[in-house]
């Protein structure tokens, strides 16, 4: 189900000029064409597909092109009126992901709802770097770090059958979705999400292969920047890593020392500039920890650190 917007968020201008009249007959081409104008006057980023997005959810479709089999055919009122408080949304700069009600993550689909994190492609690269590394062929125990949305766990558990995840959670808002997500995938039975703060003192009970995390990374000095879809919407909470980006990875880091094995792994998507700032932080803090790997995004940006435990 889609994020109904309140009219507390939506920019007063915007509410004055409906879109879409009752009387208009508009075809879902015509619609395409008069909703991206619209987006691109009001500078919205990705016009044309946001354009493509709303259209394809109004007609009932979740793939962005799903609106093509309808090009000629004439809206209906109650679609009309859909469109013109979706495109209000979109032109408030509520991202995509939140107006739809989902998110496409690799081979699941996921529910979303503000504030919960929304997921990113990169995200996805570091699930294939898990995937890639530990044995398919027999029973693992993953601890997750703030599985947000349940992007990461899910993905894992639905693309490998012999894995168990923990996930520890902070927000019981994300912590609600992600079990809602695991139950409408099939996949709550391997999943157990605990409602926890991490930080330098977490206790973790039992013994993990491997740790998981896309933690807040981002430098607080780079949060000035952030688009209007992540800073208005977003919790950012989910993004603010502290002055250095280091203050849930340390903790992380700790925390791995004592319920990883030996030979147990930590992969962790980071800022680029974490793979030259780690090593001096694991030296002073003595962690029985080494950095494996660093790994490039699809940009070629450094992003993604694989640590094992010595």
């Amino acid at each position: 189900m889609a994020f109904h917007c309140t009219r507390a968020i939506i920019r007063p201008h915007k509410l004055v000029r409906r879109l879409f009249t009752s009387s208009d007959k508009v075809t879902v081409s015509q619609a395409l064409d008069k909703i991206t104008a619209e987006l691109d006057a009001a500078a919205v980023p990705e016009s044309g597909m946001s354009s493509k997005y709303l259209l394809s959810h109004v007609l009932g479709e979740s793939k962005s092109n799903g609106y093509t089999k309808f090009s000629d055919r004439e809206l209906a009122v109650h679609q009309l009126t859909d469109l013109n408080r979706l495109v209000a949304c979109r032109l408030a700069r509520m991202p995509l992901q939140y107006i739809v009600g989902s998110r496409d993550f690799r081979n699941i689909q996921l529910k979303l709802k503000p504030p919960v994190f929304i997921p990113r492609p990169e995200t996805e690269q570091l699930v294939q770097i898990v995937l890639d590394t530990l044995p398919f062929d027999k029973p693992l125990s993953i601890l997750e770090v703030g599985p947000g949305s349940g992007n990461i766990c899910l993905s894992l558990l639905n693309e490998n059958p012999n894995v168990t995840i923990t996930a520890l959670e902070r927000s019981p808002i994300a912590a609600k979705l992600t079990r809602e997500n695991a139950k409408m995938l099939g996949l709550d039975s391997r999943l157990t999400v605990l409602e926890t703060r991490v930080d330098e003192n977490t206790v973790v009970d039992g013994v993990f292969d491997a740790i998981v995390s896309n933690p807040p990374y981002v430098l607080r000095k780079d949060l000035m920047n952030l688009d209007p879809e992540i800073s208005l919407y977003e919790d950012l909470r989910a993004l603010d890593g502290g002055a250095k980006g280091l203050d849930l990875v340390m903790p992380i880091l700790k925390m791995a020392s004592s319920v990883l094995p030996s030979g147990g792994l930590v992969f962790l998507e980071v800022d680029p500039c974490h793979p030259h700032l780690l090593p001096e932080h694991l030296d002073e803090v003595r962690y029985p920890l080494q950095i494996s790997e660093v790994l490039q995004d699809f940009t070629g940006k450094d992003r993604f650190i694989v640590l094992i435990r010595t």
